[in-house]
């Protein structure tokens, strides 16, 4: 699995770099939590997530080099749920 030294969170890579290790030796499919239902492949789709997302500025933010001009304005109205 690729490694995350160079993510925009330092702390969140090196996280993610030993978590990385944890999971690389497990057999595929390898059931961690039985009552959750959480196995290596969960945790492998959700680190190939985070890589892909690695050089975001915040979590919540767009990656810091965008390759594509952000989408234009939606074809549907907007609206809240409450």
């Amino acid at each position: 699995m690729a490694d995350f030294d160079d993510s925009s969170d330092a702390a969140l890579g090196a996280a993610c770099n030993r978590l990385a290790a944890w999971v690389e030796p497990l057999p595929e499919g390898h059931v961690i939590d039985a009552a959750s239902g959480l196995t290596e492949r969960d945790l492998a789709l959700i680190l190939r997530h985070l890589h892909a997302t690695r050089l975001s500025a915040s979590p919540d933010g767009p990656p810091a080099a965008r390759d594509a001009p952000p989408p234009g304005r939606a074809s549907v109205p907007v609206t809240a749920r409450r």
